[in-house]
């Protein structure tokens, strides 16, 4: 008989949508092939989006695997992945996960022990490099350095993707990460962005697991409603927003990114 995987100190938490939460709940298995275990596994779903009896019908369809719980609260957006975990789960490490991708078993084993190692910075693995124009302000976010290649970090420029799960240490994003009508405001359908902003304006850098960013499977059906295709074109207006704003530009002043000290 083989062992059980190990506990690790995490809580891994998910969002999804009522377009893909189906094909999402029936390729769960992933999880269960982890060669680490979280503390606790939470699928935040919007409770406006799911009457009583579309509960119920999720329940009997779709049984969760052993520490998995499903959670209702108002929707937030794909913030709605990571708010809520910090507040219910106050203290402890989270780990986003996106709801159209399979992970590979030692994916949730390599964050943590990233984590470990260097306790102080958010872990992804996959990130871009931010890139600042001529004139200081942000180039656009198609020139940036794509999947960031040979930059591990620690640095400011990485920007994680929440494609392929990132790691946020406790405290790791300002307070201001909670104040939903600047979020709602400036990049409402832009997670990774508003996330972002808030580990700056908190000081914490960003690594990657490996220097080269990992690439993931996505549920076939999934690309029916991806968040990219919802940005597109978006992307710039909401990061130049939350920049300004916030007054993030500073922060990244004198940052080459290949040598960025953070």
């Amino acid at each position: 008989m083989s062992a059980e995987p190990p506990v690790v100190d995490v809580v891994l938490s998910i969002t999804s949508i009522p377009e893909r939460v189906e094909l999402f709940l029936a390729e769960l298995g992933w999880l269960a092939r982890q060669t680490a275990r979280p503390q606790a596994a939470v699928i935040w779903l919007g409770e406006e989006h799911f009457p009583p009896a579309a509960r119920r019908d999720l329940a009997a369809r779709f049984p969760l695997p052993a520490g998995v719980e499903i959670r209702y609260r108002p929707d937030l957006g794909p913030q709605t992945k990571l708010l809520y975990a910090l507040r219910e789960f106050a203290g402890a490490p989270v780990v986003t996960a996106d709801d159209d991708v399979i992970y590979p078993p030692g994916w949730l084993a390599d964050l943590y022990a990233s984590y470990r190692a260097a306790p102080a910075h958010i872990h992804c693995h996959r990130a871009h490099q931010i890139r600042l124009a001529a004139g200081g302000e942000l180039a656009p976010y198609s020139e940036w350095g794509w999947l960031a290649p040979g930059l591990r970090g620690p640095s400011h420029l990485l920007f994680p993707t929440g494609t392929c799960g990132t790691l946020y240490p406790p405290g790791a994003l300002d307070e201001r990460v909670f104040d939903l009508a600047a979020m709602r405001r400036l990049c409402p359908t832009a997670d990774d962005t508003w996330f972002k902003a808030m580990a700056l304006l908190r000081g914490t850098a960003a690594q990657k697991v490996r220097a080269a960013s990992l690439e993931l499977p996505h549920i076939p059906g999934s690309e029916r409603r991806m968040l990219w295709t919802l940005n597109a074109g978006r992307n710039d207006a909401q990061l130049a927003a939350v920049f300004a704003e916030y007054g993030l530009y500073a922060r990244l002043a004198g940052r080459d990114g290949a040598h960025d000290p953070s």
